[in-house]
């Protein structure tokens, strides 16, 4: 189930330039309560009382390139599908449609709620303001950090799944090339970028260095224009590149029609992407694994047991935030020895002896170590 059935609503439109937006609680099947906005930000309504029988109060906020994006969001939702089975929380979701309800809807939430859970790094501005004005509400802010006595943000090491991602591309290329699509420019993508390339160059120097001048990397500049993405991914392919990661979203469903088109392979991000699309599975070698869900439940738990605590936390390989999925192509996992070359390095970084870089610039003035061989 994605966030659009895990989200209700219903606009009116009434002629001319006027729009009264009549929002409807959706009791859904995970009994989780969703309210998207359409309305003027200054005159969001006042979110209804969570039900259940706990002591907590849940809210949840979502900006507008989650809403987009949905992948984050969805991961998000899991985690609280879950509060409610194992806790009888019956959490709040608000979905800003645009930038301007961040902190109405935000300050609706934090009226009502013990924890509030924000999910979206646009949001760290406004959970910083509405925080200070709530210093008795507990806040968590996924994929953004917040510093404030009563947040706790969690940011993701996605350069070291993409690392690994990077290792599988650059072992298993048969043309020597491969490549990479972002969605937007912003840090979260480039640290899957960085991670790639360095994965790349760790077992293929020759292929690495084209990622390494810019030719095999393309951005859409957007997390949901599929088509943009299709068209970069054929572009990639024509140009020799056997096997191509994405980190744009949902959008990175273009990649996998152009993989099917050429008969190439792909790499995914964010979740397990063969199962998302199970109808394109024969294209998609494995994916990054990014587990945001369950710092949603865990801070519900800490709440719940009085052990909340403020601070960044930053998750990767270590924590189990970030892994590689679980469905995994016939050609990789039948490939024993690169697994378990893989293995080793997430190995590596979970110690602290590989330390991946999450910044691609730093890869074009250090040219990486093999730190495994093929």
């Amino acid at each position: 189930m994605n966030g659009s059935a895990r989200i209700a609503a219903v606009n009116e439109d009434f002629g001319g330039n006027m729009r009264i937006c009549k929002i409807v609680p959706a009791v859904l099947a995970i009994a989780v309560a969703g309210f998207l906005y359409g309305c003027k930000a200054e005159e969001p309504p006042a979110p209804t009382e969570p039900s259940g029988t706990s002591r907590v109060r849940v809210g949840m906020s979502a900006d507008e390139w989650e809403l987009s994006d949905k992948v984050l969001e969805d991961a998000v939702l899991e985690g609280l599908e879950k509060v409610l089975v194992d806790f009888e929380v019956k959490p709040q979701v608000m979905v800003s449609r645009t930038s301007d309800q961040y902190e109405n809807n935000l300050d609706a939430l934090a009226k009502e709620n013990d924890l509030v859970i924000s999910a979206g790094l646009k949001m760290a501005p406004m959970v910083l303001r509405i925080s200070k004005e709530y210093p008795d509400r507990k806040f968590l802010m996924i994929d953004g950090n917040a510093e404030s006595p009563n947040v706790r943000s969690v940011e993701f090491r996605e350069n070291e799944g993409a690392y690994l991602m990077g290792m599988i591309a650059g072992s298993m290329t048969k043309s020597g090339s491969v490549g990479f699509i972002g969605g937007m420019e912003l840090p979260v993508t480039r640290r899957y970028q960085a991670g790639f390339i360095a994965g790349v160059m760790s077992v293929n120097e020759e292929a690495g260095k084209h990622l390494i001048e810019g030719t095999m990397i393309k951005y859409s500049g957007s997390y949901t224009d599929t088509s943009k993405v299709r068209s970069l991914a054929m572009d990639l392919y024509s140009q020799g590149a056997d096997i191509v990661m994405h980190a744009a979203g949902i959008s990175g469903e273009g990649l996998y029609q152009a993989a099917e088109d050429t008969g190439m392979l792909a790499l995914g991000s964010e979740r397990d992407e063969a199962a998302a699309y199970p109808e394109r599975a024969s294209v998609i070698l494995a994916s990054v694994v990014k587990d945001a869900g369950r710092y949603a439940y865990d801070s519900v738990k800490d709440v719940l047991e009085g052990s909340f605590e403020h601070g960044l936390v930053s998750s990767g390989i270590k924590e189990g935030g970030i892994r590689i999925s679980d469905t995994l192509h016939p050609d990789l996992a039948a490939d024993k020895d690169l697994l378990d070359l893989v293995m080793s390095a997430a190995a590596k970084i979970s110690e602290g002896t590989l330390i991946v870089s999450e910044d691609p610039d730093e890869l074009e003035a250090i040219k990486p170590e093999r730190d495994v061989q093929p």
